[in-house]
């Protein structure tokens, strides 16, 4: 598990890869600032894509949003034009999502308050 940060992590490996050019000679085969480069290069590769595939996602997250709010609008609307040709206490309204009028709580009175 990775217990440094990304942004860390890359300018920890760009530090070593700077370490291993100033060296040349004298470190293990295996160990060189060409291999450090091409594994920050594949890094920064990763993480670039990975931006881009959040800000599609964050756009598609806005687009469901967006369109959600104009499928909820609508059904408001056709709600509304079914009461108002239909009536309240249509089977119709019911039918489209209404509560009809006379399904719905009568009011109770609210004793006043004794002074």
């Amino acid at each position: 598990m990775l217990t440094v940060s990304i942004p860390k992590l890359l300018q920890e490996a760009h530090a070593i890869k700077e370490a291993l050019e100033q060296m040349g000679e004298g470190v293990p085969a295996g160990i060189s600032a060409a291999e450090m480069s091409d594994r920050i290069a594949a890094l920064e590769n990763i993480i670039s894509e990975l931006d881009k595939v959040n800000a599609h996602r964050t756009q598609l997250v806005n687009s469901k949003a967006d369109v959600a709010e104009r499928v909820s609008d609508y059904i408001v609307q056709v709600r509304a034009v079914v009461k108002g040709i239909k009536g309240a206490d249509s089977s119709e309204y019911d039918m489209v999502g209404g509560t009809r009028a006379s399904e719905r709580k009568k009011p109770k009175r609210k004793d006043k308050p004794v002074e």
